[in-house]
């Protein structure tokens, strides 16, 4: 049985409200990481993501090469 990464998707979240939101999801998943985290394709939505991510000194990459939206937090 494969294993689920707790999951945050971010589609259809207005920009200003995502960066409460990653904090808290990574503040209630600190002892579950690695986390998923769907951003989509906004590059505004990754960055904001990526500095809440470096804030809390964790790493983000990206799931797979064929979709661009998708981050491993960890």
């Amino acid at each position: 049985m494969k294993y689920k990464l707790p999951e945050l998707d971010l589609h259809g979240i207005y920009h200003i409200e995502v960066e409460t939101l990653v904090n808290k999801f990574l503040e209630d998943n600190q002892d579950n990481l690695p986390v998923l985290i769907i951003t989509g394709n906004s590059d505004k939505m990754k960055t904001i993501v990526r500095e809440v991510v470096e804030s809390r000194n964790l790493e983000m990459r990206i799931k797979s090469h064929y979709n661009l939206g998708s981050f491993i937090v960890s």
